[in-house]
């Protein structure tokens, strides 16, 4: 395969670029969903993935579009039945997930299950790796990941996309004059799965005979269903060519259960009943006067989830003390206020303030409601200045804190309250950007950003193993990229390199309990450093696409030598390539395979390095296309954490149409 891959792109290279097939789409963007530090133009196009490309791909959820981000690597599954990711090394809990703006991450531990959040809303994802705009708010840590929504253009617009997979999405839009609206609806069921090399999971009993896994059926591997709806809808009035009026809902209704680790010693049995997201916003954007623009956003989120854990296998009783139903109800309110300022045709200065109150509210069936509550504040200013037509240099500063109101916890004695906390910090950014001409841009980068710790960091019990911390410290992050990105003809490439280190560690510590050393606490503690790099290149023309990335990243736990950082590759590449030989046939290949990671901090324990390929074929006819598609197609064991190996080789047909 990889044989017949270079001949293609040689033969492609002897072919003179004609007319750009380049996977983009811009027309259909909701700008007032997008929030960019360096100005539109610079916007680097590896860190951006837009929605002709995921439907191309076939992509559904979030977690498999920003698997296509070069230095991002994807940990799906997990103990909680989540997929994350990690970028440049740091986890998807330090870096805030958006949708046109908006906060979706979770107020408690700051998470998000991005399998959970479907794509066929979504006009492009953008990740800001080095440094993000600090009017966001609060908790920005350096990079960000922006979900941008869908804008109509004409009177009508209907897209169906759907696949044998039980996957599928409907988007439904309209604009007329001076008022737009539109419905997106995703619907994703998923049952249980099979997985390639059942017989390397057999067990081991008390006997020492050998026998199959309780937990497979075959090679079906038990309670990985999971089923999703998704809704997004907006109605915008736009009264001139300036100003623009948008409100909408969104709306996210799941249930999966998490199935238990194959081949580790110790399990448990958990299932989400229900795991459910509903956001309703408001954004504007006002002309006052010629240079002076007033943008707002704002947000009503609220996240509730029921977690049961089973005593067993069977996922029916729940009699033991490790077994029991735990319910939040959490909200978030918002608010955000900028000033645009254009001082003058070569500078623009931007105002920002942010407010948002988050309640987490939990408690375990049968147990009263514990409440905690907190505010997070922002005041942020913003510069850019424009020396001539390719040298441009932005900075910003901003003032940063978050204050406790109210933390209950329950215990067998009542409800008690812990101790609030309060802290502030100040933060700044700096970027040097030159661009030549259209095709050549190189960024300079430099940024100093904290993160707040989260409620759970310093107030939860783990169930009894942890002591909280309510005067856990900010961490604090330097954060240096210099990046580069050229195109000529039919051809285009891109380079970077970073260096990042974080100050003040949130870390679990032992031996803080003389009574029981395997009680722990969270404390600030040494320091991490991440440096590496990413490389991309691409050839497009009228009979081949071609994208390749390789990401390489080398991290330092300061204070300990013997310290590995879990499910972070060293290597990751993808590959994406498509072929269009004749008849408008498409034949197209996918590849992602990193070097493998870590699973135990001490090293003992790893996760194999694999290469998962991908392939489709397809045509349109008319305005419906047909594909047909297999995933996984070497049929691999892989996983991305440990116990939890992914599907493995999986056919399907789909089609999707536009009116």
């Amino acid at each position: 395969m990889t044989r017949k891959l270079l001949l293609s792109l040689l033969c492609g290279m002897a072919i003179p670029a004609c007319a750009a097939n380049e996977l983009s789409d811009t027309t259909h963007v909701f700008k007032l969903g997008e929030v960019n530090v360096f100005g539109s133009k610079y916007q680097f196009k590896d860190n951006t993935v837009n929605a002709t490309f995921i439907k191309n791909a076939d992509l559904f959820r979030a977690s498999e579009a920003l698997s296509w981000v070069p230095g991002i690597t994807i940990t799906e599954a997990s103990g909680r039945g989540e997929a994350g990711f990690m970028l440049r090394g740091m986890s998807s809990d330090l870096i805030p997930i958006y949708i046109d703006g908006v906060p979706m991450t979770a107020a408690y531990d700051g998470t998000i299950d991005l399998y959970r959040i479907g794509v066929g809303s979504v006009s492009k994802l953008e990740v800001s790796k080095a440094a993000s705009s600090l009017l966001l708010g609060g908790n920005t840590f350096g990079p960000t990941v922006n979900l941008i929504s869908r804008k109509p253009i004409k009177p009508l617009e209907i897209h169906f996309d759907g696949n044998t997979l039980w996957r599928s999405n409907l988007n439904i839009g309209g604009s007329w004059g001076k008022w737009y609206a539109q419905a997106d609806f995703g619907y994703s069921y998923q049952p249980d799965y099979s997985i390639p090399d059942a017989d390397r999971y057999k067990v081991t009993d008390k006997s020492g005979a050998v026998g199959d896994s309780p937990y497979l059926d075959g090679d079906t591997r038990l309670h990985t269903h999971t089923h999703d709806f998704n809704m997004n809808v907006k109605a915008g009035y736009t009264p001139n060519a300036t100003d623009e009026y948008v409100v909408g809902y969104s709306m996210i209704r799941s249930s999966k259960d998490i199935p238990p680790t194959l081949g580790l010693g110790s399990t448990k049995f958990w299932r989400y009943k229900d795991w459910n997201k509903d956001e309703l916003y408001f954004h504007s954007t006002t002309n006052l006067s010629d240079a002076v623009k007033l943008n707002s956003r704002l947000w009503y989120d609220k996240f509730d989830n029921t977690l049961d854990a089973f005593d067993d296998f069977t996922y029916s009783t729940q009699k033991k003390k490790s077994s029991w139903e735990s319910i939040y109800n959490d909200y978030t309110l918002g608010a955000h206020v900028g000033l645009d300022w254009a001082t003058c045709a070569v500078n623009d200065l931007r105002f920002g303030v942010n407010y948002k109150n988050d309640v987490h509210r939990s408690h375990n069936l049968g147990e009263p409601e514990a409440k905690m509550s907190e505010g997070m504040y922002s005041f942020v200013v913003e510069d850019e200045y424009r020396f001539d037509p390719q040298w441009s240099a932005t900075g910003s500063i901003g003032y940063f804190g978050h204050k406790g109101y109210k933390i209950e916890n329950y215990t067998k004695n009542g409800m008690e309250n812990l101790p609030t906390s309060n802290d502030h910090q100040v933060n700044g950014l700096a970027a040097l950007d030159y661009h030549p001409n259209d095709n050549h841009h190189v960024r300079l980068t430099a940024a100093r950003t904290s993160r707040f710790a989260r409620l759970k960091d310093r107030y939860s019990y783990k169930l009894g193993r942890q002591i909280p911390n309510p005067d856990l410290g900010t961490e604090k992050s330097w954060n240096m990229d210099l990046s580069y990105e050229g195109k000529e003809g039919a051809f285009n490439w891109s380079a970077s390199a970073y260096y990042l280190w974080i100050d003040d560690i949130m870390t679990q510590v032992a031996g803080v309990d003389a009574s029981d050393p395997t009680i722990t606490q969270m404390q600030n503690k040494g320091r991490a450093d991440y440096r590496g790099f990413e490389l991309g290149a691409g050839y497009d023309n009228r009979y081949l696409m071609l994208k390749a990335n390789y990401a390489y990243i080398d991290q330092d736990y300061k204070d300990h030598d013997n310290f590995h950082f879990l499910y972070t590759p060293k290597s990751r590449v993808t590959l994406f390539a498509e072929v269009r030989p004749i008849w408008e046939l498409r034949l197209q290949y996918r590849l992602q395979a990193q070097s493998r990671s870590y699973a135990q901090n001490d090293g003992s324990a790893y996760v194999a390095g694999f290469g998962v390929q991908d392939m489709s074929l397809a045509r349109k006819f008319w305005k419906v296309d047909v594909k047909v598609s297999v995933l996984n197609l070497g049929n691999k064991t892989y996983e991305y954490t440990a116990g939890y190996p992914q599907r493995g080789r999986t056919w399907y047909g789909s089609l999707s149409f536009d009116l």
